[in-house]
């Protein structure tokens, strides 16, 4: 039963992942095996080489590769990147990162490369199921890992020679973890930092400024699954930690197989709450909220990132009017007053125009734009030469991350010490549009690039048991 429920968790979650923003998993574009890249010898125009109010990341140069960990060649910069997008299961899992990545990575390499490096991307299908397999190749193949994620990536440890990612002396800068075995490990950076024992608290603070009669009485549902349960943890260690807001249920529900959510709807009706969080599926949620809004429920759903999805809207807008949900990357409807969203969705429309747009896929580019700063600075301290070590202490060594001006600041670390950042904005749903809510830009409460990051107290530390992270004491 545990093997059957950390599948069914990694399925949801993924697929939580890969909808942010309505990703549908059709259109993919580059080739299977290691995506081909427009040559380093091509030149783009010289207004095109920043990226947000990052200053010309890629361009010519001589930096070299440490041969022993070259992977398929010193010649070019062989990167791997997990996905699911192959899953027989669920097709097109992930591919908004598979995506991004492509169009990062012909972008890059028309300006010159990383240091005159031109990338090549070498898959890693997990498909869910296939991670060991995707880790043999990457093992092999890859000099390092950036840009993608797998919805399974606890088993990434497999504790085999050839497949292990400590074993391998891999490194990673991922789009993101689930895990926390993957989360917390070593030997990885998250450009967006999800530690499973700390979690920002200022959208539950502002929430309860903005709303707080809302804000009184809160409930919580998740998926009955381990991996549902850890941000279901989280957001009640925030509203411990923020105070006055009562928890008054904490409802599970079965995470496949529910065919008529009104029991739900009904049992979470019966204790009264003014504000809802949900841990599941947008479009699940708006059948559970069209329930509760038709008997009467008045309350204020507060939501998460993931809710940012045209299937928030499957049971009509008026269902969901007022919704609140907190961001921290820049909304693509504002992309027009931030250069580096604007610049996401600019390069994914030249190099991958069937591709997916998604929240995940601005991560994915976070983690690509980390790698290659950090492998310029390791270039400048090392003679030139790339190692991983090198990059995976210059990754760390980042004080404040951006992706250039696509999310909100963070701190990047060493898998083990990590923080999440606390730094946020809130949405609302208005007249059936995605619109900004708070805080106002330029504004007191706009602690730069329109996010909200608090105070002392804006991080919550979460002592319930959520595992531990992999941590290799030889790296």
């Amino acid at each position: 039963m545990r093997r059957v429920g950390t599948v069914l968790a990694a399925l949801l979650v993924a697929a939580l992942l890969a909808t942010a923003c309505g990703a549908s998993g059709e259109g993919s574009t580059g080739s299977e095996d290691g995506a081909s890249t427009t040559g380093a010898e091509s030149a783009a125009p010289a207004d095109d080489a920043d990226f947000g109010d990052l200053e010309a990341p890629c361009g010519p140069g001589e930096l070299t590769v440490e041969a022993s960990e070259a992977g398929r060649g010193t010649d070019k910069l062989h990167i791997g990147v997990g996905n699911d997008r192959t899953s027989s299961l669920r097709p097109g899992l992930q591919k908004t990162i598979w995506d991004a990545s492509v169009a990062f990575v012909e972008w890059c390499n028309e300006q010159g490369g990383v240091g005159g490096l031109e990338i090549e991307i070498v898959d890693l299908p997990a498909a869910l199921f296939d991670v060991e397999a995707a880790m043999a190749t990457a093992c092999t193949d890859v000099f390092a890992m950036v840009g993608g994620g797998m919805a399974q990536d606890n088993l990434q440890f497999s504790g085999n020679e050839g497949t292990d990612f400590h074993r391998c002396g891999l490194i990673d800068i991922p789009a993101y973890a689930v895990s926390t075995e993957k989360a917390e490990s070593n030997g990885q950076v998250q450009p967006i930092p999800n530690p499973s024992s700390t979690t920002g608290n200022v959208w539950f603070r502002d929430f309860k400024e903005l709303f707080p009669e809302a804000a009184e009485r809160w409930a919580v549902a998740w998926g009955d699954i381990p991996a549902l349960e850890i941000p279901k943890l989280k957001y009640e260690a925030i509203a411990e930690d923020v105070g006055g807001m009562e928890e008054v249920a904490a409802v599970s529900y079965p995470v496949v197989g529910t065919t008529d959510w009104t029991p739900l709807a009904l049992s979470l009706l019966e204790e009264d709450p003014t504000s809802l969080t949900w841990v599941g599926d947008s479009g699940d949620l708006a059948t559970v909220l069209a329930v509760m809004r038709q008997n009467g429920w008045v309350g204020v759903p507060l939501l998460e990132a993931t809710a940012y999805d045209p299937l928030l809207f499957k049971a009509g807008e008026d269902v969901v009017e007022g919704a609140v949900i907190r961001m921290y990357q820049h909304p693509f409807e504002e992309a027009d007053r931030w250069p580096a969203t604007r610049k996401y969705l600019d390069l994914m429309d030249r190099y991958v125009p069937d591709g997916e747009k998604a929240l995940l896929g601005m991560d994915s580019m976070s983690a690509w734009l980390l790698f290659v700063t950090a492998a310029n600075a390791c270039g400048e301290r090392n003679d030139g030469v790339l190692t991983r070590g090198c990059i995976l202490e210059e990754a760390a060594a980042v004080e404040e991350w951006t992706g250039g001006g696509l999310h909100s600041p963070t701190d990047p670390e060493d898998g083990p010490d990590a923080v999440a950042s606390p730094c946020t904005m809130l949405l609302t749903v208005e007249d059936g549009k995605f619109t900004r809510l708070f805080p106002e830009i330029g504004s007191e409460d706009d602690d730069g690039l329109g996010f909200h990051c608090g105070g002392d107290d804006a991080v919550t530390e979460v002592h319930a048991d959520i595992g531990e992270g992999v941590v290799d004491p030889d790296r």
